[in-house]
């Protein structure tokens, strides 16, 4: 409705409202979910005052601190008794049953190489020089030699004697016959001397070759013995030095069950240290959990809002009222037949 004239129009508008409202009976609960649901949104952080991780048990400490200790000790004792005997056989020494080392007697190489009677050199006046013949000779054997030769003389002696009385005893012909008898038995004791030490000589070297050969064919076995010796010792140390690293390896292995043990039991207590968190993670949740079971309670409700309309029309003005009356007026007096006229 409008009127025109004078400075313009005035419009006027009819306006309808429709509300939504929940039913009496679902409102209150409702109006509590959302109560409940701020209440929670506000609440403050809870911090858990529980223990989160489970420390080292002390087996594992015994194992930790075990295996430290074999790696700041090194190597096994063994290894270096061990590479102790392994240098002395490279330095071409072998232990004795004392414990103590010696030089070894060596390979034998030069020991076989050698002969008796072998020529060593030459002396001042060229002369050769044997250097192990008078090692293996009889220092007494010359002695015996001088008293076989001076038996020999003694029965020359005897025997000239003998020869000079003969020729006494035959006059003035025994001159001759004496001189060339006594000039063969000279001979002969010549002779005899220089067999008795010949014969006396070459026993003595062949007692001197054999002294050698035995000596020697003892050294070369005491070589193979030295090197047999030699083989076992480094045998020996080989198995030294294992038994060493096996009985490091055995400690550790030992180690790692103590470890095992301790690891076991961390974990259960672990396993105790998880479940109370989470029970307290429950209790957190429980709250929440309840109210969201209420939620899908209530949208589980046939609940249905209510609606109201309002219309609401615009209040007349005073120039508006004026105007309705004044119109009303007319009308009236127009009724009324212009006051009887």
């Amino acid at each position: 409705m409008s009127k025109g004239g004078g400075g313009g129009g005035v419009n006027e508008t009819t306006s309808t409202v429709t509300q939504t409202n929940l039913p009496e009976y679902a409102e209150p609960y409702i109006t509590r979910l959302m109560q409940r649901a701020e209440e929670e949104s506000l609440a403050p952080y809870t911090t858990y005052e529980g223990q989160r991780l489970a420390a080292f048990t002390p087996e594992q400490e015994l194992a930790m601190t075990g295996k430290a200790g074999l790696a700041i000790a090194g190597d096994p004792e063994q290894f270096t008794t061990a590479s102790g005997i392994t240098e002395n056989l490279a330095r071409n020494r072998i232990m004795r049953p004392d414990g103590t080392f010696g030089t070894a007697i060596g390979s034998g190489q030069a020991l076989a190489d050698q002969r008796f009677n072998q020529q060593t050199g030459v002396d001042v006046s060229g002369n050769p020089v044997y250097g192990n013949i008078d090692d293996y000779m009889n220092p007494y054997q010359q002695s015996v030699i001088d008293i076989a030769q001076d038996a020999a003389r003694d029965q020359s002696t005897k025997a000239g004697n003998l020869i000079a009385g003969e020729a006494a005893a035959s006059g003035g012909l025994g001159g001759y016959r004496e001189a060339i008898m006594q000039s063969e038995r000279e001979s002969a004791l010549t002779k005899q001397i220089a067999d008795i030490q010949a014969m006396g000589s070459a026993e003595n070297y062949a007692q001197a070759q054999a002294a050698y050969n035995q000596d020697r064919n003892a050294r070369l076995g005491a070589i193979g013995i030295d090197q047999a010796t030699r083989q076992g010792q480094l045998g020996a140390a080989q198995q030294l030095g294992n038994l060493g690293l096996a009985g490091q390896e055995a400690e550790i292995q030992r180690m790692d069950q103590l470890g095992q043990a301790g690891t076991a039991r961390q974990a259960m207590q672990q396993q105790i240290y998880d479940s109370g968190y989470q029970e307290f993670q429950d209790q957190l949740a429980y709250p929440r959990q309840n109210i969201s079971f209420y939620q899908q309670a209530l949208r589980g409700m046939p609940i249905t809002p209510g609606q109201q309309v309002s219309t609401y029309a615009p209040t007349p003005s005073a120039a508006s009222q004026m105007l309705g009356m004044g119109l009303g007026g007319l009308g009236l007096y127009q009724a009324m037949g212009g006051m009887g006229g």
